[in-house]
């Protein structure tokens, strides 16, 4: 390995230490606690080697919301490659890794709806934080298609049928998230009662 390559390796290796920390202080305390004084200090190092890094604060913000993306966008590929015969099932168990995500990145969760900003584009759905865009809902929307063709939901535009399930999906997550002592349900079956998707097929096809 020459020392140029060695040197690229050490700052990548550098750049996700910093994300690991920035992520684990917004993580437990909010994005307000998140700054470069306070991150440089858990790696001992000098804020303006921070600097050199993320132009930022608001640099190194759009590395964890792009960090989080990823995070779900990599619950959706295992789900997708696993997909079987039935497009009914693929969907709830999209909608089950959402949830699972959000609940344990409850902080990421709301920063995404915090400070972005939803738009329709055509037949996809952007997401835009300030500099930052991201084709969102993608799997949602594709498999809410193969379920409507295959006629086990109501023909029905597909950001339409989007709205109605992301409706009562968000619901049941922001509930949990801001009211985590009352009693609720296990998440599996709280989600199954929301969502109901078999019985909407059914009427459908009733």
């Amino acid at each position: 390995m020459g020392l140029s390559e060695r040197k690229q390796r050490e700052t990548e290796a550098l750049r996700q230490q910093v994300l690991d920390e920035a992520e684990d202080i917004f993580a437990r305390e909010g994005i307000q606690h998140v700054t470069m004084r306070r991150v440089a200090a858990r790696i001992d190092y000098a804020p303006t080697v921070l600097y050199r890094l993320f132009a930022n604060k608001n640099d190194l913000l759009d590395h964890l919301i792009a960090r989080g993306y990823e995070g779900v966008r990599g619950l959706y590929a295992e789900v997708l490659e696993r997909a079987g015969k039935d497009p009914l099932e693929d969907l709830k168990r999209i909608l089950e890794v959402y949830v699972e995500y959000a609940l344990d990145h409850p902080n990421h969760y709301c920063m995404w709806f915090d400070t972005g900003r939803l738009r329709r584009d055509g037949s996809e759905l952007r997401l835009s934080h300030g500099r930052l865009e991201f084709v969102v809902f993608q799997p949602w929307l594709d498999l809410v298609t193969a379920c409507t063709e295959s006629g086990l939901l109501p023909e029905r535009d597909s950001v339409e049928m989007f709205q109605i399930l992301w409706a009562r999906v968000h619901g049941l997550i922001s509930l949990r998230i801001q009211q985590p002592e009352f009693p609720w349900l296990p998440v599996e079956q709280h989600l199954t009662e929301v969502l109901d998707l078999d019985s909407l097929g059914r009427r459908h096809r009733g």
